[in-house]
């Protein structure tokens, strides 16, 4: 069993119209995620997250020259505010063969989903973009090699349908790989994001590369290990005129084994 808490701020910035300005909006989000793995044979186990987030959104606006700006529709697009929920969980089932680990599995459709933000902001009503879930059960996919000295790890998340709110998520792949010396790991961390739609139409705020460095410690106490860690991106590049860029991140991990 284990417990994860980081906290980190993700912010993007958007140009919209009319008239041509910018949206400047930044989201603080606490994540708590426990994972439970058992063992169903010596080189097999079952893997269940479960996520919880808190978002806190933030938004200003200003004309493309960097000016104050109050949009004539006032606020139907984005709002200052703090949103909490329960994520989509997952669960995997993961192979070890030697130095490799394999895992197939799915997220589990439980997390709060919104109507078409795209096509109420067309028709001028208000509207969320913020979801818990995206709707749909995405297949994952892992594969990770390691030895006593290095690891590299790649995770994949595939949709394969929209929702029947006609949201289709993007498709992700999380990557990280580097070295470790005793209690102390350090890695490069990356992420790869296309763009999500609804209903064919782009969803703002998504579709990205994104990476930096991340180093971890882990402290053994008897049968609890905990695990502090720290995050600092190096890159980022939005796609579709978009810009995004994450704070440094801390996060804090606790493992309990029997």
């Amino acid at each position: 069993m284990s417990l994860t808490l980081s906290r980190g701020t993700f912010r993007t910035t958007h140009e919209a119209d009319p008239p041509p300005h910018l949206h400047h909006v930044s989201i603080g989000i606490t994540h708590a995620e426990a994972v439970a793995d058992y063992g169903l044979r010596d080189d097999v186990q079952l893997s269940l997250r479960l996520p919880y987030d808190v978002k806190a959104q933030r938004v200003r606006y200003t004309t493309l020259d960097g000016a104050p700006f109050t949009p004539p529709y006032g606020d139907i697009h984005h709002r200052t505010e703090t949103l909490r929920g329960i994520s989509d969980p997952s669960l995997m089932l993961e192979r070890s063969m030697r130095q490799w680990v394999l895992g197939i599995g799915t997220t589990i459709p439980l997390g709060h989903t919104v109507d078409d933000p795209v096509r109420l902001g067309n028709l001028g009503l208000k509207h969320e973009h913020i979801q818990f879930g995206s709707g749909t059960f995405e297949p994952r996919l892992l594969a990770q090699w390691s030895n006593a000295r290095l690891f590299a790890r790649a995770e994949a998340t595939v949709p394969l349908y929209e929702s029947a709110k006609g949201y289709k998520p993007p498709f992700v792949v999380a990557w990280s790989a580097g070295p470790t010396f005793r209690n102390v790991t350090l890695m490069l961390d990356g992420q790869h994001q296309t763009l999500a739609h609804w209903h064919g139409l782009t969803d703002e705020g998504t579709g990205f590369d994104a990476g930096g460095v991340r180093a971890m410690y882990a402290l053994p106490l008897g049968r609890v290990t905990i695990t502090p860690a720290i995050y600092h991106e190096l890159w980022s590049h939005g796609f579709d005129e978009q810009t995004f860029h994450q704070s440094t991140t801390v996060s804090l991990g606790f493992t309990v084994t029997r």
